[in-house]
């Protein structure tokens, strides 16, 4: 971010940023905790990271903070591996080599907790969805198949498979084995942060677009404060990984923040040397029982799931026009997921507008985004409508969240603004558009976080309808859309993201996140625009 004027101007639909302190008792005491953490900043904060001194309160501590090493085997960093395979560059993914091995001997050497994930199926596959075992197929890797070095693509137990030696574990460090791209999604690493008290998560490995920036997003929306480093991640794509370091950047830190190995190494220096006493161990005047409760435990409930659609769907599977290549649709298992068209963030005198934001580029996607609704309904698809909220107590609203950016009080979560209390549910602000406003009979959700999968019901109520495949549309591309649709991915959902139907306050953004979902043969999803989905599914 350039400077903080900028950084109070630009901002996505997808807020992140704190929270009023209003006469709420549960906020007035965050409150206090905020001033008792502001008061031990300068003894444990980051000096270089971007966009603000990680972490948020200056809480870093050996025993709330966590360095995970992301995927660094050799089917991603080897000769004769997936990556290899595909025709990637092996020496980007190789470049965090070296500075990887400085933290892992600093975090080590200070007793901070060190984990290490590894991407892989089951010698059977029973754990591979078919469309990413299809997609790898496609580019020449096919999961599961033999490389040239014998060993099989991304199978646990395969020498491929193995973190490269370099890096390796020692004994004690713990090692996640995840099927998908997050190192969230069908493991027990939450489960064993939790155990562990970390709070805290500094992140490394390959590749930065992908599996870190999934990682990323799964861990900002369960309450994490992250801090993603520069030269200890690569993409097979430098322009991606500029990009994912560059979002993570904006709106005051959307996901968490940035820096190089140098900065944290250094912080890590004097963390270590500094004196540990009852205050430093718990700068915000919690004890650990009072820091574990104030982290949601439960998931909220969504608005009343809806009756089925009024005209159901047929039996018809339809052929879409799309990059990187067709997408085949079945309507009676579809489902059009509509995000966070919301006032707040469309509409002048809402918060995205008195932020600074230019509206236009939001609003350009609303007649797409109309079109493919309408389209969608016509052929009995289920429709399903997000908002990002919290409840008007702010219990689900994390810490890191609510504390994070630099914004007065009157434009933080819960605030009242002009169009009511900013991300309240049943407030103006936080309705959806008239455009593209639900209809009797479609979904409403209400979503704590950025992706739409987390702490909601979304997954159970799709999966009891018998729906594999996902139409995306929404706000901000490259925030909660993208984070929905990475949700989705790793869950086995074949995703297609309407190109024109969602908008960012920063195209740049959009053009990166349509680039990085069809990158490797659509290693996400497929990306169509309105006209096209609408003309194939009135054909059919």
């Amino acid at each position: 971010m350039a400077n903080k004027t900028e950084g109070r101007k630009t901002f996505s639909a997808a807020l992140i940023f704190s929270s009023s302190f209003s006469s709420h008792a549960s906020t007035s005491c965050l409150q206090s905790q905020l001033r008792k953490g502001k008061q031990q900043r300068c003894q444990h904060t980051m000096e270089g990271s971007k966009p603000y001194a990680w972490p948020f309160d200056g809480d870093l501590r050996p025993d709330n903070t966590a360095l995970i090493v992301i995927d660094m085997q050799v089917d991603f960093c080897g000769k004769g591996g997936y990556v290899d395979c595909m025709g990637y560059d092996i020496s980007l993914t190789r470049a965090p080599i070296e500075p990887i091995k400085h933290v892992l001997a600093a975090c080590r050497a200070g007793g901070f907790t060190v984990m290490h994930t590894r991407e892989g199926h089951r010698p059977d596959l029973s754990d591979l969805p078919a469309n990413k075992h299809w997609r790898s197929k496609q580019i020449g890797a096919a999961i599961g198949e033999a490389g040239p070095s014998g060993s099989r693509l991304l199978v646990r137990g395969e020498p491929g498979w193995e973190i490269i030696e370099e890096l390796a574990p020692l004994e004690g460090e713990v090692v996640i084995d995840k099927p998908g791209k997050g190192s969230f999604c069908a493991t027990d690493l939450d489960l064993m942060l939790r155990c562990r008290g970390i709070r805290n998560i500094i992140l490394a490995g390959v590749t930065t677009d992908v599996c870190v920036h999934t990682t990323m997003r799964e861990a900002n929306d369960r309450g994490y404060e992250c801090l993603l480093l520069t030269d200890c991640t690569a993409a097979t794509d430098p322009a991606n990984h500029a990009a994912a370091i560059s979002m993570v950047q904006k709106q005051g830190g959307v996901f968490g923040a940035v820096a190089d190995s140098t900065a944290l190494m250094h912080a890590l220096t004097k963390v270590s040397s500094s004196k540990s006493s009852p205050a430093a161990a718990q700068p915000n005047g919690l004890d650990t029982a009072s820091a574990a409760a104030s982290v949601p435990a439960s998931l909220p409930a969504s608005v009343p799931a809806s009756v089925p659609a009024s005209v159901p769907a047929r039996d018809v599977m339809v052929e879409v026009p799309a990059q990187p290549y067709a997408y085949s649709l079945p309507l009676r298992k579809a489902a059009l997921v509509m995000i966070d068209f919301q006032k707040d963030f469309l509409c002048e005198g809402g918060f995205g507008g008195a932020l600074g934001n230019d509206l236009s580029h939001l609003q350009a996607c609303l007649p797409p985004a109309a079109k493919l609704l309408a389209a969608c309904r016509a052929a009995g698809i289920a429709v399903v409508h997000t908002m990002e909220a919290h409840k008007a107590d702010l219990s689900d609203l994390h810490p890191a969240k609510a504390c994070r950016g630099n914004l007065p009080e009157e434009l933080r979560i819960g605030a009242v603004g002009a169009m009511g209390r900013i991300l309240i549910r049943g407030e103006p602000g936080n309705g959806i558009v008239d455009e593209v406003a639900p209809i009797e009979g479609e979904k409403l959700l209400y979503k704590p976080g950025k992706g739409a999968f987390y702490a909601t019901d979304l997954e159970p109520w799709l999966h009891s309808r018998g729906i594999s495949h996902l139409l995306i549309a929404g706000v901000t591309t490259e925030v909660c859309v993208q984070t929905t649709m990475r949700e989705a991915n790793d869950r086995g959902f074949e995703c297609l993201l309407v190109s024109d139907a969602t908008g960012s306050y920063f195209p740049a953004f959009k053009a990166a996140v349509l680039q990085m979902v069809t990158a490797q043969g659509g290693i996400v999803g497929w990306t169509a625009d309105a006209d096209t989905v609408a003309a194939a599914l009135s054909s059919s």
